[in-house]
């Protein structure tokens, strides 16, 4: 059997944030105060998504750094404390409006969360689903939703704030029934306390362009962090591994069976881990735990 991995030994990586905010919204900082801060701590691309406001910042890219045109849509849930946002990333930069106010969707709930998703996507946006834990959401408010690219696994922002950031569970449950939807780590970040370069994706693309970077996430090819980095991780034959940084634990995640967790020794770290599928599973993907506890998530691969 030929070994297949889930990335391209030719193409980078570059490093970034999809969910951000400056003084256009409610932000402390203004754009460049935001970039170069993630410059300065070694991030290659960021989009500010600010609440209902379109931003397409292409003056202030270079060849070395990237701001990638997004915006943030909020929908009202008629339940107590619960809401929907979601997070667009343009897809090319072409026509992308720039500091004009979205409009309102028309309807609260999960058929006006469809509407948002639905006019980003016409709009050429990939769309996220953000923050579910902070949102409130239950599975009965989200569970019909479909056509979006990803959900937000891990909001460094929510998480030290309220420490409502992490959550994997309705992420899980739209993938146990086949539904091909990616996982980001982002920072959501307001500078307001420091909740920044705490979240982010690696994405496995040709070059730093907005055409490539978006159709990398669209495609997947991309994993999320908190701090491990993931080298590999693919099928060689019937076998699935992982190799990454020295980590106490690499969980292998599949449905149905239920993987395998691979521990170090005490006092030891682990890089690599396999596991062999039954070749019944619906899906695989991993996570990475560093010796802070720290996490890393690969995206699914649909067997």
């Amino acid at each position: 059997m030929t070994r297949k991995s889930a990335f391209c030994s030719q193409y980078s990586w570059f490093k970034g944030n999809l969910h951000c905010h400056s003084t256009y919204s409610d932000g402390k900082l203004a754009p460049h105060e935001v970039i170069e801060l993630y410059r300065r701590n070694g991030w290659d691309f960021l989009a500010f998504a600010e609440h209902e406001l379109y931003s397409n910042w292409e003056d202030l890219s270079d060849a070395s750094f990237l701001v990638l045109p997004g915006v943030e849509v909020e929908v009202d849930v008629p339940k107590f404390g619960r809401c929907h946002h979601l997070v667009g990333i343009h897809t090319s930069g072409q026509g992308a409006r720039h500091l004009e106010n979205s409009p309102p969707v028309d309807m609260d709930g999960m058929v006006g969360a469809q509407r948002g998703i639905d006019r980003l996507c016409s709009e050429g946006y990939l769309a996220i689903y953000c923050h579910p834990l902070w949102s409130r959401v239950e599975w009965e408010d989200i569970s019909e939703l479909r056509g979006f690219n990803a959900i937000e696994i891990y909001n460094h922002g929510c998480e030290v704030e309220s420490h409502t950031g992490i959550h994997l569970g309705h992420w899980d449950s739209f993938l146990r029934r086949g539904i091909v939807l990616w996982g980001v780590a982002v920072d959501d970040s307001h500078q307001w306390i420091e909740d920044y370069c705490g979240g982010w994706i690696m994405v496995n693309a040709p070059r730093l362009t907005v055409h490539d970077l978006t159709a990398a996430i669209a495609a997947g090819r991309f994993y999320s962090s908190t701090g491990p980095t993931i080298a590999d991780f693919g099928l060689d034959g019937d076998t699935v591994y992982v190799e990454c940084s020295p980590a106490r634990a690499i969980h292998i995640v599949t449905y149905e069976e239920k993987g395998r967790s691979h521990y170090a020794p005490p006092g030891e770290s682990i890089s690599y881990a396999s596991h062999s599928l039954r070749g019944d599973e619906l899906f695989v993907r991993a996570e990475v735990v560093d010796s802070q506890g720290r996490i890393a998530w690969t995206n699914p691969i649909f067997l």
